[in-house]
């Protein structure tokens, strides 16, 4: 089996990382046409606010930004990786899947438990994504909570095709 290395895996995630940037700078400048528009007519709780009240309400527009985000991010990595294509644009773009034991698609709830267990890896100073590089499956942390591998889909399909000749001829 050939296992997707720590470079390979970075490099997806670079791209990963660029694609949902742009996603959200698009989704930036959308808020703030909308806010133009809106500040021309000011809301009457606008008008009203003293200080403090104003800085709570940025805090939690900030909290709930951020919190919307992690949202995003969580769907668009779970759901890419819980679907037919088995990885994210990323990952695609290089040739590598993300499968569960029995090189099947992970389940949605799989590939969430692998997405939010990369926080793990994010408390320890990013040991857990370093690991990629020394496992003998090329897994990572989440990759061993979660008990998924990335693949190189040429391979995978592959070795797919050899399993249903051999399952054909019996």
């Amino acid at each position: 089996m050939l296992y997707a290395g720590f470079w390979k895996r970075t490099l997806a995630y670079i791209i990963d990382s660029i694609l949902l940037g742009f996603v959200f700078f698009i989704i930036g400048l959308i808020w703030i046409v909308i806010r133009a528009l809106g500040d021309w007519i000011p809301s009457p709780a606008e008008t009203s606010l003293l200080s403090d009240g104003a800085t709570s309400i940025l805090t939690m527009k900030t909290v709930g930004r951020t919190l919307l985000n992690w949202g995003v991010i969580w769907l668009y990595y779970a759901l890419m990786e819980s679907s037919k294509c088995k990885a994210t644009v990323g990952k695609l773009a290089l040739g590598i899947v993300v499968v569960d034991e029995f090189n099947h698609k992970l389940s949605f709830a799989r590939a969430s438990a692998r997405y939010w267990s990369k926080l793990l890896s994010f408390i320890i100073l990013f040991v857990g994504f370093i690991m990629a590089g020394f496992t003998a499956r090329k897994q990572a942390l989440h990759d061993l909570i979660a008990r998924t591998y990335v693949l190189d889909k040429r391979e995978l399909n592959y070795i797919l095709r050899e399993q249903e000749q051999r399952g054909a001829g019996m």
